[in-house]
């Protein structure tokens, strides 16, 4: 495959929690992409691939990003500033979604949501879809909460959008739900012939929900996954 290279600016940094940084960046001319693609930062001795968190009519590119302890790319994003160039690649990926409007079940873990937001927004706010739509969205600890608040307006603005988080390691005090996403997701699984399954996230989760859903009768060619 080629890989083009673009020159953009960073022009926003904001943690989105204690290690997950969003990332705005500057829009080169001509650059276009689908809902789910990522694209890779070029660093100067390394490259890594990072899933496009914005829709494809935003103005600008944002990226989710998780930063691992001692990562070397992630030591890096920590200290990116506001006005720093930085080199991209061309999108890439076939984990995407089209224009048809069909039923769609959605199943993140972490940052794993990144390209599900880009679906989820271009799907409700630019294509106009009104088939169900919905969200099962897995953190680990209540500190690690980040954009609920922005799906919760998107379910109050689109009735067909639903969603729920749950934390796999939540504290005593923990009023929600609770638990791994495979736990919530076998009562959520009404329609199995006519749904698309979207899969994001670890290797186990999506190894874990992959087999729940077969086992369920969902055909393999309904089930689409990305591992992070």
């Amino acid at each position: 495959m080629n890989i083009t290279s673009y020159q953009s600016q960073i022009l926003e940094k904001k943690y989105l929690n204690k290690d997950t940084v969003c990332l705005k960046l500057q829009k080169p001319e001509n650059y276009s992409f689908l809902p789910g693609q990522f694209l890779q930062i070029f660093f100067t001795d390394i490259k890594r691939s990072y899933s496009i968190f914005s829709k494809p009519s935003d103005i600008t590119i944002d990226l989710c990003i998780k930063c691992l302890e001692g990562g070397q790319a992630s030591e890096i994003i920590k200290n990116v500033i506001v006005g720093e160039k930085i080199n991209i690649s061309n999108p890439m990926g076939h984990f995407i979604i089209n224009e048809n409007d069909i039923e769609r079940t959605y199943v993140a873990t972490g940052s794993g949501v990144a390209p599900i937001v880009s679906m989820l927004r271009t799907s409700l706010e630019d294509y106009g879809h009104k088939s169900k739509i919905y969200l099962l969205f897995g953190i680990r600890y209540e500190e690690d909460i980040f954009y609920i608040k922005e799906l919760e307006e998107l379910s109050n603005t689109y009735t067909n959008f639903s969603f729920d988080f749950t934390l796999s390691r939540p504290s005593e005090n923990w009023k929600g739900n609770s638990g791994r996403v495979s736990a919530h997701l076998p009562e959520k699984i009404i329609d199995k012939k006519n749904n698309q399954f979207y899969l994001c996230g670890s290797p186990d989760m999506v190894k874990d929900i992959r087999k729940l859903l077969i086992d369920s009768n969902v055909d393999m060619k309904n089930i689409k996954f990305e591992i992070f």
